[in-house]
């Protein structure tokens, strides 16, 4: 909770290119430049799909990606790299949306098309190169000689989640990560029984890590193959955005004024999470006071539950909210 750099940055950037007219709203980050008007744009103009007529809300909050400022431009800004065949990477702290971003991504391209295959890959402490050998190898076959590629004329994207979490060893290297240099330096692996070489063809990689867990650093080697993306927490707007979208969708079956009250909820929960968020710091004696998206979400997958038998007006959808939250928040909390 130091300066806010990105603003910072967005002043002084305003500031030093006055020819550029910036919408005075918001910072530079929120505008794209719109090649055939010659003008700068908001990001949400991007958003062509209508995901949210689509969301089942008795899935989890996290099966779907809401279209937002921060989720459409990552979105958009991978997508040109992963078509010039280059590895994006996303950069960011626990729950602030990485992996529910490159998650929405890989399923627009895999369900838009022929030309896209994914397999998820999560990386632990344990995690080793023989161990990640055998994922790799899962959606692979013999084409010819030692080529191997992914069915048909598929492209393969490996999403490698929390790329930083293998052990060390004792040389201060991790072989799991020296495993992926390799395939992205030479496009190829050993086989460990035969010892002979394997020719990987048509994969791509995405990865997502957190720089506060795991190794802190990652092999310079293989990180140079990576374009890097910094994703922040999101901002209120955003958050708004996606919980009105499963509330509004929720409730629209009910009784009563239950609806009104959905804004108003939405409101004080990011409100609390502030708050919570500002009194209850990380210490070493309470290391699991860290507060993030995910809880906020927990509260509105909460939420979702309700029945319309049960919840017949107003009074009892917030009785409902305030036992969500103190399950979430007050359960963390060491003492009353």
């Amino acid at each position: 909770d130091g300066k806010d750099f990105k603003k910072e940055f967005s002043n002084w950037w305003k500031d030093k290119w006055k020819v550029i007219k910036f919408p005075s709203k918001g910072t530079v980050f929120d505008y794209y430049v719109d090649t055939e008007n010659s003008k700068l744009e908001d990001w949400s103009k991007m958003q062509t799909v209508d995901i949210v007529s689509t969301i089942d809300t008795s899935k989890s909050i996290p099966s779907y990606t809401i279209p937002t400022v921060d989720t459409i431009s990552a979105q958009y800004l991978m997508r040109q790299f992963i078509n010039n065949n280059h590895c994006p990477i996303l950069v960011g702290l626990a729950g602030c949306g990485k992996t529910q971003i490159i998650k929405g991504l890989l399923n627009e391209l895999v369900g838009t098309g022929d030309d896209y295959l994914q397999q998820i890959i999560n990386f632990n402490y344990y995690t080793d190169a023989n161990l990640l050998q055998l994922n790799l190898e899962q959606n692979l076959e013999k084409k010819a000689g030692r080529t191997y590629a992914p069915v048909g004329k598929y492209k393969l994207i490996y999403f490698v989640d929390d790329m930083n979490m293998p052990a060390r060893d004792p040389y201060d290297t991790q072989n799991a990560i020296a495993l992926l240099r390799q395939h992205r330096d030479y496009e190829h692996w050993y086989d460990k029984n035969k010892l002979a070489l394997k020719d990987i063809k048509n994969t791509q990689l995405v990865a997502a890590m957190n720089p506060t867990a795991g190794s802190f650093i990652v092999n310079p080697r293989l990180q140079r193959h990576f374009w890097l993306l910094a994703v922040g927490f999101p901002e209120q707007s955003s958050l708004s955005t996606i919980y009105s979208a499963y509330l509004n969708k929720h409730f629209s079956k009910f009784q009563g004024t239950i609806q009104a009250e959905i804004a108003p909820v939405i409101k004080a929960t990011l409100s609390l999470h502030a708050e919570v968020e500002r009194n209850f710091r990380k210490t070493a004696a309470n290391f699991h006071y860290e507060f993030n998206v995910r809880h906020l979400t927990n509260v509105f997958q909460g939420l979702l539950t309700a029945k319309p038998e049960a919840i017949k007006g107003p009074d009892n959808f917030i009785k409902l909210w305030v036992h969500e939250a103190e399950r979430i928040y007050g359960d963390r909390l060491v003492n009353s």
